[in-house]
């Protein structure tokens, strides 16, 4: 009992001491403590500007802004896919216009050999 008990007072010391000597803050130290402090200054602007946001988009509600880009992937899937149907078609309107072309330039063909 009185050997922990002698541990505890000199692990309370030593601490103590320690605590004490870590008060004179280096060149190091101090420049680590601005890094934090720029560190939170910018996560306290993202989330301003994170809010800021929300109010100018009357999302005010959680999960608002997950469902506004998720409409927006919706929207923008749409878009490609309906770009992708409109590239078709004009690829078989082509189709179809290079064949009437080419029937034409036949016909024409047949007719200046037959006069």
């Amino acid at each position: 009992m009185k050997k922990s008990l002698l541990n505890v007072l000199l692990l309370s010391s030593v601490a103590a001491f320690g605590l004490a000597a870590c008060d004179n803050k280096g060149p190091a130290e101090q420049a680590g403590e601005q890094v934090d402090e720029a560190v939170e200054q910018v996560q306290e602007q993202g989330e301003q500007f994170a809010d800021d946001a929300r109010e100018t988009l009357g999302v005010e509600e959680p999960g608002a802004m997950e469902q506004l880009g998720e409409s927006l992937d919706q929207a923008a899937e749409d878009m490609v896919n309906s770009a992708g149907e409109q590239a078709d078609a004009m690829g078989e309107a082509m189709d179809e216009a290079a064949a009437e072309a080419e029937r034409k330039l036949n016909e024409m063909l047949e007719e200046s050999e037959q006069q």
